[in-house]
């Protein structure tokens, strides 16, 4: 039975996050962590895509030190392998972040090494969490209560005879399904990681979360409580 062999996997998608340099290059230790030097050297790798190129380096200082690197990217992996006496690989960690998810995969013929691998690493991720997680993760909910929402107003402003806001609300529904079938990653995307500098203020996911709030807000105030107080 010695040429049997078990192999340990344990993934998932952690939540949209915001990582700069220095989170990275402590990911990046996180990841290393446990492998031999010269497995790092042979086979840890960082990538990203550069121009519609796949660029690899296999240290996170020489990766960030690129000079033709953007401020900021959405597509970055991190992968290691390890090997053992008994079989070529007994170990692997492979953490993918991307505008549409953060997965994270860690396999390995140690079932104690795996979980502590992975829930290490999640429980970082999870403290690089971006401001804006909540919207994307429970954006099917607000979708669904704002629609049912608007739609009920329309009924309610039609019952009570009030043609203009019966409009107004066709309108206002109009806008709202052009929200829900633009690609939202591509404002609030699940990975923001700042390579250079600092990331400002009004920045693009900022500016666009003061006007849906305030979309949302008028919204409810414009779409709802008329009808009831007349």
């Amino acid at each position: 039975m010695d040429h049997i062999e078990k192999r340990y996997e344990k993934s998932g998608k952690a939540r949209p996050c915001f990582l700069e340099q220095e989170d990275l290059v402590n990911l990046a230790r996180i990841v290393q962590e446990t492998f031999t030097r010269p497995e790092v050297d042979r086979y840890f790798r960082v990538s990203t895509t550069l121009g519609g190129t796949r660029v690899f380096c296999n240290s996170i200082g020489d990766f960030l030190v690129q000079k033709d690197l953007p401020d900021r990217v959405h597509d970055l992996s991190f992968w290691i392998e390890g090997w053992g006496q008994k079989t070529r690989f007994d170990k692997t960690v492979l953490l993918d972040f991307s505008r549409y998810s953060v997965q994270l995969k860690v396999e390995g013929t140690d079932p104690v090494w795996v979980y502590d691998k992975y829930n290490h690493l999640m429980k970082f991720l999870k403290r690089k969490s971006a401001w804006y997680w909540p919207l994307i993760t429970f954006e099917k909910a607000i979708i669904f209560s704002i629609t049912i929402l608007l739609i009920s107003s329309m009924i309610l402003s039609y019952e009570l005879g009030e043609p203009v806001y019966y409009l107004g609300k066709i309108a206002m529904l109009g806008i709202w399904s052009v929200s829900v079938f633009y690609d939202t990653r591509k404002i609030w995307p699940y990975s923001i990681l700042r390579l250079k500098g600092t990331e400002p203020i009004l920045s693009k996911e900022n500016l666009f979360m003061v006007v849906t709030l305030i979309i949302l807000v008028l919204i409810v105030l414009e779409g709802f409580f008329p009808p009831l107080l007349r």
